[in-house]
């Protein structure tokens, strides 16, 4: 029994002795790059990737719009070790604005589908363009500003007629922003600006109370 574990492990040390020089590499019958070197493989598909880019030539010429914000770091390790992360940057930091960022992004929306109003050329295309614009007015803006108005007129109290005075004054505010943006990016000849989408019922409603009710103090 010792001799023939002897055995077993002297073969293995054997075999573990010997250089084994042998470099087995799988070759297929389709492969494109069978007998090129390295270099020529890289060469070959840069030319590939040129080749194919030439059918985006045209969208790769228009400028790229510049990132307001192109921060960031490689790593979490790189960030930790940074000076943003030190507590005198920490302590003069601003606390972030939500309520900011969320109508940033929403004049961004806007933008984005006034431009895409003034590419299509189909006047179906850019009455539905239209409509998820004024949806999307009224979703974030009219209608809270309808609730505001109604709830202005039911109140008595002055402290919170004040309050309620400016935020029906912030959101009109944001709603000429987003039709000022609107006239900008879409500049097709009879477009018409944005006027609720209940055709002056609402618009009525809301400049009766607005301007009789909400600033008759």
């Amino acid at each position: 029994m010792k001799s023939a574990i002897s055995q077993t492990v002297s073969r293995w040390v054997e075999e573990e002795s010997h250089h084994r020089t042998l470099a087995l590499k799988v070759i297929r019958q389709n492969d494109p790059w069978q007998g090129m070197t390295e270099e020529e493989i890289e060469d070959r598909r840069e030319y590939v990737r040129c080749y194919l880019l030439k059918d985006f030539e045209l969208l790769l010429m228009i400028p790229i719009q510049p990132r307001e914000n192109d921060f960031w770091f490689s790593s979490h390790q790189e960030f930790i070790e940074s000076p943003f992360n030190t507590h005198d940057f920490q302590r003069n930091r601003k606390p972030f604005d939500k309520y900011g960022y969320r109508i940033k992004k929403v004049l961004e929306q806007i933008k984005d589908l006034a431009v895409l109003h003034s590419c299509i050329s189909q006047p179906e295309g850019r009455k539905n363009i239209q409509t998820r614009f004024e949806n999307l007015v009224n979703q974030e803006f009219r209608n809270t500003l309808l609730e505001v108005v109604e709830r202005h007129r039911k109140t008595f109290d002055e402290g919170r007629r004040a309050e309620l005075r400016r935020k029906i004054a912030k959101l009109s505010r944001h709603i000429l922003e987003c039709k000022a943006i609107w006239q900008r990016w879409s500049p097709w000849e009879g477009s018409p600006a944005y006027h609720g989408s209940q055709d002056g019922n609402r618009n009525s409603q809301t400049s009766s109370l607005g301007q009789e009710e909400v600033f008759r103090d």
